[in-house]
């Protein structure tokens, strides 16, 4: 085989490898409130109801049910500077 044609068979494997990488993933995946009802969507825990709207350009948007997202980890609590110690600090400017 010539160079030229073992470079393209090589770019075409790697690309069919990663698109069915792509398309395997979570990322494309559906959501599990995509179509339901105000009903349904309304007494869904991950899911809540977005009412229609027009946006800046001027194309109307329906009222549809979205998903409420990943619950994120609470951040640590930082504690509260001790009061004493900032007493003794010198306020000299």
């Amino acid at each position: 085989m010539q160079p030229t044609t073992i470079r393209s068979l090589s770019a075409f494997a790697l690309s069919t490898v990663t698109i069915a990488f792509a398309l395997s993933g979570s990322v494309f995946a559906a959501s599990a409130c995509k179509g339901l009802e105000e009903a349904v969507c309304t007494t869904t825990e991950a899911c809540r109801w977005q009412a229609g709207y027009t946006r800046k350009d001027g194309i109307e948007v329906t009222s549809h049910c979205r998903s409420t997202g990943k619950a994120k980890a609470a951040a640590p609590e930082t504690p509260a500077p001790d009061a004493a110690a900032s007493e003794g600090v010198d306020k000299a400017s």
